[in-house]
């Protein structure tokens, strides 16, 4: 059984260093890289990877990846400032007046009146996720004045108090007020819909690179032995030349041959190193100074799997399992929250208030706190209403409602393409393993005729120039049966893909 991989993304925190020590840290890195990368390139080391090889390297270090996978806890970010809506908020206050103006009643006992008051209050507020919005407070006054007819100078007072506001229309209901956090939640959920699409294209783009290669390698091991076939051929003719049995424009097309041959060798071998070198990057190998300059000898070669495709079957997984498909649904549950908020918008504002507190008096603070009881409440209801005078909430209804009309357009046309992909991909599967099983044919009748016609050329009944053509149609049907096998399990990785199948058809589960 297969080991399972788990993809799970470490976010280093970088150290606080001055200006300078941070260059010099970095030069001197840098340095090291340098020496470490130039003696691997000295080195003529040999690295054998399988696909899982391939595909592990390819999530090491992957700097798309590692770049979409800050977007989710960008996103959580989100989530958490939304709730902070709700969360209680402390407050306190303190405040000092004094005030001097002239009696206004001989009661009080001076042309000039005098008063200061102390007030220090705290309390806690908040809102619910009904609307409802609430307030805990505990007022205390100290206050001194020159009127005769105060009782206490000074007097204290203490009052506990609540307040509470509930919306009746605008500004009322869980779907509501809660909107920001369905929308950060759902936005958090689409990010890692798009960091999965992330790593299932990484992976393809990997698997596509490791089998490129293996095409590589098998066309320049044909075009190899196709040039020791014609070099084979060549010392033969140069023997039959000199014994007369053949003419020198025989020997001369030979030779030629070769000399072709040969050229064709060089252009694999370029295009070999490319392939190397495409896998290289695309694993991250290039960025290793042990391994950069390695000779890649891979363990799995490509083979005709008994798999069975079913285009009903893959439609279904395609629509269950797509990260596109997925993000595309949850940015149409993101556009229903804002169309509830601006229809709730339209509304007239009209909230119920109400508050109760208990007063308590004394000529000390100790006196007022214990006075504070029923005999002595402070209450009030109340109604606040207010309308919006203009058209602007009904302008961003209506533009809401255009926009979610736009979203399900798409939304049928990205459908609609998912059905036409999973359906070519499919097709394609099938047409390919029937392409490797010709393939398979033509090439186990070129080789069969070829031994026979090598047979008859020994015998002098066919042509150099036949012969020469005899393999390279034996080549050519070799080098077509490999590539039928390669293209064959290319459209499997395409098709994993359109069905959004590539993490758990290759064991992956990715970790937060």
């Amino acid at each position: 059984m297969r080991k399972k991989v788990f993809i799970s993304m470490i976010l280093l925190s970088a150290f606080s260093l001055s200006p300078f020590a941070a260059e010099a840290n970095t030069a001197r890195q840098d340095e090291m890289e340098k020496v470490l990368f130039m003696a691997a390139g000295a080195q003529n080391r040999v690295l054998r990877i399988g696909m899982v090889d391939c595909i592990l390297y390819c999530l090491k270090s992957n700097s798309e990846i590692l770049i979409k996978r800050i977007e989710p806890q960008i996103k959580q970010g989100d989530v958490r400032i939304a709730e902070s809506d709700f969360e209680p908020t402390f407050s306190a206050d303190v405040s000092l007046q004094d005030t001097s103006e002239i009696a206004t009643s001989t009661l009080e006992g001076a042309d000039k009146f005098n008063a200061r008051g102390i007030d220090i209050g705290a309390g806690v507020s908040g809102k619910l996720v009904t609307g409802t919005k609430y307030a805990f407070e505990f007022v205390n006054q100290k206050y001194r004045s020159d009127s005769s007819y105060q009782v206490y100078s000074p007097y204290y007072l203490s009052e506990p108090k609540i307040t509470i506001t509930q919306p009746l229309f605008r500004g009322a209901g869980i779907v509501v007020n809660k909107a920001d956090i369905m929308i950060a939640k759902n936005n958090h959920e689409a990010s890692e819909k798009n960091f999965k699409e992330t790593v299932m294209d990484s992976i393809s783009k990997a698997k596509t690179a490791y089998y490129n290669y293996t095409f590589y390698l098998e066309k320049y091991s044909i075009d190899k032995l196709s040039l020791q076939r014609a070099n084979d051929l060549l010392e033969i003719n140069r023997a039959r030349y000199q014994k007369g049995l053949i003419s020198s424009v025989d020997l001369l097309e030979t030779e030629a041959a070769a000399a072709e041959r040969e050229k064709v060798l060089l252009s694999s071998e370029a295009a070999l190193k490319r392939a190397e070198d495409d896998l290289k990057l695309v694993t991250n190998l290039v960025d290793d100074p042990e391994v950069w300059n390695a000779k890649i000898e891979l363990v799995d070669i490509p083979e005709l799997k008994d798999e069975e495709v079913d285009l009903l079957k893959s439609l279904h997984e395609a629509f269950a399992n797509r990260p596109d498909y997925q993000a595309a649904n949850i940015d149409l549950r993101n556009r229903d929250i804002k169309i509830k908020v601006a229809k709730n918008d339209l509304l007239p504002t009209l909230d119920l208030t109400g508050s109760l507190g208990l007063n308590g008096i004394g000529k000390d603070y100790q006196s007022a706190v214990e006075k504070i009881n029923s005999n002595y409440p402070d209450w009030g209801v109340g109604l606040k209403f207010s309308l919006p005078w203009g058209g602007g909430d009904r302008a961003r209804y209506d533009q809401r409602k255009m926009e979610k009309t736009q979203a399900l357009l798409s939304f049928k046309r990205l459908e609609q393409n998912i059905i036409l992909d999973v359906r070519d991909k499919v097709r394609l599967v099938g047409i390919q393993r029937r392409q490797v099983e010709v393939s398979l044919l033509s090439k186990e009748k070129e080789t069969q005729n070829y031994e026979a016609q090598r047979e008859r050329y020994v015998a002098g009944q066919v042509s150099t120039h036949d012969i020469l053509d005899y393999q390279d149609k034996l080549s050519q049907a070799e080098l077509d049966y490999f590539k039928a096998l390669v293209d064959y399990n290319l459209a499997l990785i395409n098709l994993d893909k359109s069905q959004g199948l590539t993490l758990v058809k290759n064991n992956i589960q990715i970790e937060g």
